[in-house]
């Protein structure tokens, strides 16, 4: 049974529409983690939101743009309240808390996510695509390491460093996905402390205040 449609009076003109996307980006999510992208038709989808397959083209310009949309709305970046000047073993801390909540969070999706990466390795399109938008995120989180860590704090450039750090969480997320009872929180901390090296005495800590950020 459909929820009623509260009145237009006061809601933005596009929150229909915004709605409608939504609902089609969540049907093709579930549609996808149970067949595979190429699998996954069109009428399938709409039928799975409950409504025609008009309803995607009017919304989408392609199936790949749904697709995309699917990609931006499972596989989001791991957000971390980050301390801006922190030493890097605390900061690596934090991100692998952040990572292990967001695995067990997303082991409910870990069969779409599986079935976005067979995807991209092959259709190269949109695996150029994607690697654009990724290329740009790498951007952004590099600039963000640089103002909250002190200087020198990096053992490598601030754009590699990011590399190895989304590689080190896709790695860790896949393999939480495929034995969750053997990676624990620790093991995640544990993962992105040793990029900073062996821990130092507890007296080398500086005093830190409570400010927080998120890339």
């Amino acid at each position: 049974m459909q929820t009623p449609t509260p009145s237009r009076k006061g809601v933005p003109k596009g929150d229909k529409r915004q709605r409608t996307r939504r609902a089609l980006v969540a049907a093709a999510a579930e549609v996808i983690a149970e067949k595979g992208f190429d699998r996954a038709s069109l009428d399938d989808i709409a039928a799975r939101a409950g409504m025609t397959r008009g309803a995607i083209h009017g919304n989408f310009e392609s199936r790949e743009a749904l697709f995309l949309a699917v990609m931006d709305s499972q596989w989001t970046p791991v957000e971390a309240d980050f301390r801006p000047g922190a030493p890097l073993r605390e900061q690596m801390a934090i991100l692998g808390r952040a990572v292990a909540a967001q695995a067990r969070a997303r082991l409910p999706m870990a069969a779409g996510a599986a079935a976005i990466q067979l995807y991209l390795l092959t259709h190269d399109d949109l695996r150029r695509q994607t690697a654009d938008r990724t290329a740009e995120g790498y951007r952004r989180m590099a600039e963000g390491f640089v103002r909250i860590l002190p200087a020198g704090a990096l053992p490598m450039p601030a754009d590699r460093f990011v590399k190895v750090l989304d590689a080190l969480i896709t790695g860790l997320m896949f393999t939480y996905y495929q034995a969750p009872d053997l990676l624990t929180e620790d093991d995640f901390v544990a993962a992105f402390e040793a990029l900073a090296g062996p821990a130092p005495p507890a007296s080398a800590w500086p005093t830190q205040g409570t400010i927080t950020r998120r890339w």
